[in-house]
């Protein structure tokens, strides 16, 4: 019971080797997986390695060609012992198929242990074991038109999750290798219809006027208005002239040139407060009036003093 399985390397391998020197040993079921030839009637078992040896043995041939043919293709019966070339029964083997293989005449329902009923017999594709279509739960009406996997085979393509760890009425896709949620996440995925390649965002607007991009993009520049060839432009424009809200005086007050500053008090005289980006206006000053003329006074001529 200390010995190390050659296939599973697990401990408690019994059944050696018979060839001459070879370590091997393998518990029973691993045997039958890993391809070793075993004898019914001599109880005798030959590794892969070593399976050429048992050509000479009597039950060393397939019960369908008669011949023993290549003997690595020989898969092992476990209810009545019997080989048969996998290639006889078009079976592609595997160690999967080869464990606890059972053949035509022996193969039995694995949920109810009874033989019989071929007809309503399933046949898993993976491990070659067979299930009655109404032993199952739930229960199959018919036979599936394409390949089928029994509930211990069943493992998705894409999630890696088994029947265990889904709902009970999960449905199963693609020869049932794809659960039902990852085949409605590929059907959300094939409607989408993604691209092979993400589409670049159109560039912007300014870009698409100027077709050199070194070239800065137009920008609006605000028209000067045109000035007499013999007229200068004044800084500031003529306070006469100047609309309310454009820098001249408010629409209430008086501008310097309707009333004279002489006459306003100082306290009353409007500040006109430039912008820090434009020069004061020149203030007019109203014309000077000449001062009234003023007759001198007649000259008194002082009296005479007598001589």
């Amino acid at each position: 019971c200390f010995q190390k399985c050659e296939h599973c390397r697990q401990m408690g391998a019994t059944i050696p080797c018979r060839a001459a020197g070879c370590p091997r040993l393998y518990h029973f079921p691993c045997a039958a997986a890993s391809g070793c030839f075993q004898s019914m009637k001599t109880l005798r078992l030959f590794c892969p390695q070593h399976v050429a040896e048992a050509v000479q043995m009597e039950d060393a041939r397939c019960s369908v060609c008669d011949g023993p043919g290549d003997l690595r293709d020989l898969v092992f019966c476990t209810s009545c012992g019997q080989h048969y070339h996998g290639a006889c029964l078009d079976i592609a083997l595997t160690p999967r198929k080869r464990s606890g293989w059972q053949c035509p005449e022996c193969k039995v329902c694995q949920t109810c242990r009874q033989p019989g009923e071929d007809s309503m017999m399933l046949v898993c594709e993976a491990c070659d074991k067979g299930y009655h279509t109404f032993c199952m739960e739930p229960a199959i009406e018919g036979l599936p038109t394409d390949s089928w996997k029994c509930k211990n085979c069943r493992v998705c393509s894409d999630c890696g999750r088994r029947p265990a760890g889904l709902d009970p009425g999960c449905q199963w896709y693609r020869s049932y290798s794809v659960c039902e949620g990852c085949q409605q996440r590929r059907a959300t995925e094939d409607a989408r219809g993604a691209p092979a390649h993400v589409p670049q965002p159109d560039p912007p607007a300014q870009m698409l006027a100027s077709p050199d991009r070194s070239e800065p993009p137009d920008v609006p520049v605000p028209e000067l208005e045109s000035v007499g060839c013999n007229e200068k432009p004044q800084l500031g424009g003529d306070p006469e002239e100047t609309p309310p809200g454009d820098g001249g005086s408010p629409p209430d007050e008086l501008t310097p040139v309707e009333v004279p500053p002489s006459e306003v008090p100082p306290d009353e005289l409007p500040l006109n407060k430039a912008s820090p980006n434009e020069l004061p206006p020149p203030l007019v000053q109203p014309p000077e009036e000449p001062p009234p003329l003023v007759e001198p006074p007649p000259l008194v001529q002082p009296p005479e003093e007598p001589p």
